[in-house]
């Protein structure tokens, strides 16, 4: 009856959500493209070997390739979902039509049977933690294996799937089995409802991340481009930690003046507020986009372009990883410490609490409480080669110690399968 109701609420929803769909769409023209999809319409599919793994956004879709990769070579065939443009722009990015590549149907009964009908997976594995009432009852219905994979659950997250206990009891045992990242977060999968017996603790599958084929081509490049500085790379940054961050490095850049601030904003269209912000206070700055070499006077090289982040952190000295000075709960900090580089974060962890403790008691992650101690250790760091290194080495290691998940979470995905 609650799923009832809360299908009913959704369609009722649904002209306040293309009117969002079309907001969006004014800052993010992609957000209009293939909006059939969302109903259902998915491309349809040929064979019956199809693995649908649901990976929401950006960072799931990342961290869903190594898994991918090995489920193709397997030779089973993946249809990939995402809810956002930047989703899955990243998996045709990294998988192109080695996968098929859609957007996630709205949560309404007809919408995800239409999409089941048209791609008839065996298994739908689902990235982190994102929780479908309608997606999780007709998989299950269909016998579709469901497994949530890479799973995480903060204590905030809980207690809000514990207000209403009937429906995420109901979503989780449909759920045939959860690989939690941790045992506390996968006790608290147990403490909602989820059998057991159907919990494995993997550990997460982002320690396991490989590099990209062109990663030395193209960061050679990209220290062609800025040249031969100290380079402070900020990545995934939201409203407010731009500021913070050029607060704290523009006082450096008047003793230090070979220092480059790398800003990469989170989302791309916020580029010309930005850049608006670096030269309100003077600092001269060159958009990746422009396609312009750095000179010796550039102080911010504004990275306004998709998928480049990652060929950056490799020529980086310092690294900083957003939404973490912000209470957006912080973003991966795995791809700059998988180059051996010495990340900062603030005090907003939530998202990544476990994974950023593990790196904070190997001595692999700065965290910072405000801007004053974000400026105290970026100072330190530029002026200290030496803890640089140490910083850097004890991220590394950190990577070295927690992988495993993948091969672990694979045998859980044949198991299912019965391969």
């Amino acid at each position: 009856m609650i799923r009832i109701l809360y299908s009913l609420v959704f369609y009722l929803a649904i002209p306040l959500v293309l009117l969002r769909v079309y907001w969006r769409s004014r800052k993010e023209p992609r957000y209009k493209k293939d909006l059939r999809q969302r109903f259902g319409f998915c491309p349809r599919l040929v064979g019956d070997n199809w693995v649908w793994v649901h990976a929401v956004s950006a960072g799931e879709s990342i961290a869903a390739v190594p898994l991918i990769k090995e489920l193709l070579a397997a030779g089973r065939q993946v249809v990939v979902t995402s809810m956002t443009p930047t989703g899955r722009e990243q998996i045709e990015r990294l998988l192109g039509d080695q996968v098929t590549s859609c957007y996630a149907p709205y949560d309404m009964p007809d919408a995800v049977m239409r999409f089941l009908r048209r791609s008839r997976p065996q298994a739908l594995v689902i990235i982190d933690t994102e929780l479908w009432p309608n997606m999780l009852h007709y998989a299950h219905r269909q016998g579709i294996k469901i497994l949530l994979v890479n799973a995480r659950l903060s204590a905030r997250s809980a207690a809000g799937y514990g207000r209403i206990k009937a429906v995420s009891q109901a979503m989780l045992q449909a759920i045939d089995v959860v690989a939690a990242q941790s045992q506390e977060q996968g006790d608290r999968f147990v403490e909602l409802g989820l059998v057991p017996e159907r919990l494995q603790v993997t550990g997460s599958i982002k320690f396991d991340a490989s590099q990209p084929s062109d990663l030395a081509q193209r960061a050679a490049e990209f220290r062609r481009i800025l040249g031969r500085r100290l380079i402070i790379v900020a990545g995934s940054t939201h409203p407010g930690e731009e500021q913070m961050l050029l607060d704290a490095v523009r006082p450096l850049m008047q003793s230090q003046p070979d220092i480059l601030l790398v800003l990469a904003p989170r989302h791309h269209y916020r580029a010309e507020q930005v850049e608006r912000l670096c030269q309100t206070m003077g600092l001269v700055t060159v958009r990746r986009s422009a396609n312009l070499n750095c000179s010796p006077q550039t102080q911010v090289y504004l990275l306004d372009t998709m998928g480049e982040l990652g060929y950056l952190y490799p020529i980086a000295d310092i690294t900083f990883v957003g939404g973490s000075l912000v209470p957006v709960g912080g973003h991966n900090p795995m791809e700059p410490a998988s180059h051996g580089k010495p990340v900062i974060m603030g005090q907003h962890l939530r998202n990544i609490q476990d994974i950023a403790d593990r790196f904070i008691a190997n001595g692999g992650l700065l965290r910072v409480e405000s801007s004053t101690a974000l400026a105290s250790s970026l100072a330190s760091l530029c002026q200290g080669a030496a803890q640089r290194q140490r910083l850097g080495a004890a991220a590394l290691q950190t990577m070295a110690e927690n992988r495993g998940a993948l091969k672990l979470t694979l045998r859980l995905i044949d198991g299912q399968l019965g391969a």
